[in-house]
C-alpha cells in the first residue's frame, strides 16, 4: 500500500477513531468495543489513487460518477455545483496534510481545489471514551463569491436504523423508492436500512439530533448539530438526508450546514458532536433520547 492509505488513530478505552488523511481526510472508521461501524469499500482497498482518472476504478454502482471509498468525509453542497456529477476530486480523493495532532486531536487540510477554489479543513477530536467531535471548515480562495454548504456524509455498515424526532414527521423522496423502509409516526421518522434497496430521502431535524442504531446488537450513536434557525436555508432544502445503497452493504447519514455566500477569503464552519453507547451501559445516552419513549419505540 502507498502512503495514501496510511492511517492515523485516536483511542480512548473502547473507542477508536481511524483517520485516512491521504484519501480526502476521511474519518475512515469508528470502532467501539471491538466492533467496526463504518463501511470501507473492499473493491478499492489499497488501490493506487490517480485523481485525474478516478472513473477507471472498479465499482458496483456505475450510476455514480465517483469512487465510493467509504468512511465519513466533507463534501461541498449543492451537488449541482459539481463537475460531471462527481465531488471535487482534490477535496474528496486528494491527500490532506496533517497540520497538527495530539493524543486526542487530528487536523487535516486539503489543497485548494482548482475547480471550486475551495479548501477543506477537518478537525477530529476525541472528547472522552464515548464521544468525539468533527469540525469542518471550508474556505473560499477564489476571486468571487460562492454559495456553499458543508455536507458531512457518513457511510455506515448495514443493516442500521437512522431516525430523527420531529413534530412534523414528513420525509421527502429525493430519488429511488424507499417503500416500507422509511416510516413516519406521530413524532419521528425512521429509515430502516435493512436490505439493499437504493433510495434517498430528505428529513427535517428540528432538534439537531440524529439517532443511529447499528444492527440488532444494542449499539447506538447520536449526532448533535446546531438546531436549524428559521432563517437557515439548505443547499438540498433539508438539513439531513439518508441514502441506502442497492449495490453495497451500507447506508449513509448526511448532515448539512446552512448554506452561506462565501466572499473571497471567507470561511464557513460546521461542528458535529457524536456520542456512542450500548443497551448494556446506557449511562452515556443523552436524556433527550432516553426520555423520548416513542422515538425509542420507533427505532426498536
Amino acid at each position: 500500500m502507498s502512503d495514501r492509505w496510511a492511517v492515523v488513530q485516536l483511542q480512548m478505552n473502547d473507542l477508536e477513531l481511524t483517520m485516512l488523511p491521504g484519501l480526502g481526510g476521511r474519518l475512515w472508521d469508528v470502532t467501539f468495543k471491538g466492533r467496526s461501524l463504518l463501511f470501507q469499500n473492499p473493491d478499492l482497498a489499497g488501490l493506487p489513487v490517480d485523481e485525474t482518472n478516478l472513473a477507471s476504478l472498479p465499482t458496483r454502482s456505475p450510476q455514480f460518477a465517483f469512487p465510493l471509498w467509504g468512511g465519513e468525509k466533507t463534501w461541498i453542497a449543492p451537488d449541482t455545483s459539481w463537475t460531471d456529477g462527481a465531488p471535487f476530486p482534490v477535496l474528496d480523493s486528494g491527500a490532506y496534510q496533517v497540520a497538527s495532532g495530539s493524543e486526542t486531536q487530528v487536523d487535516m487540510t486539503s489543497a485548494v481545489c482548482p475547480i471550486s477554489d475551495l479548501s477543506v479543513t477537518r478537525r477530529i477530536t476525541m472528547k472522552h471514551e464515548n464521544a468525539w467531535t468533527i469540525e469542518h471548515a471550508v474556505t473560499n480562495h477564489g476571486a468571487s463569491a460562492r454559495v456553499t454548504g458543508i455536507w458531512s456524509v457518513m457511510m455506515i455498515d448495514a443493516p442500521a436504523k437512522i431516525g430523527v424526532a420531529t413534530q412534523d414527521p414528513a420525509f421527502h423522496p429525493v430519488f429511488g423508492s424507499a417503500g416500507p423502509l422509511v416510516s413516519n409516526r406521530q413524532n419521528c421518522v425512521v429509515a430502516d436500512c435493512a436490505r439493499k434497496q437504493e433510495f434517498k430521502v430528505g428529513l427535517p431535524n428540528p432538534d439537531g439530533e440524529t439517532l443511529v442504531r447499528f444492527g440488532k446488537g444494542g449499539l447506538w450513536m447520536m449526532c448533535s448539530v446546531p438546531k436549524p434557525k428559521q432563517v437557515d436555508r439548505y443547499a438540498h432544502q433539508h438539513p439531513f438526508e439518508v441514502f441506502n445503497s442497492g449495490d453495497y452493504n451500507y447506508c449513509e447519514a448526511e448532515w448539512h450546514s446552512p448554506q452561506a455566500r462565501l466572499l473571497p477569503g471567507d470561511t464557513l464552519r460546521f461542528q458535529q458532536e457524536f456520542r456512542i453507547w450500548t443497551d448494556q451501559d446506557p449511562s452515556n445516552a443523552p436524556k433527550s433520547i432516553t426520555t423520548n419513549k416513542e422515538f425509542l419505540s420507533c427505532m426498536s
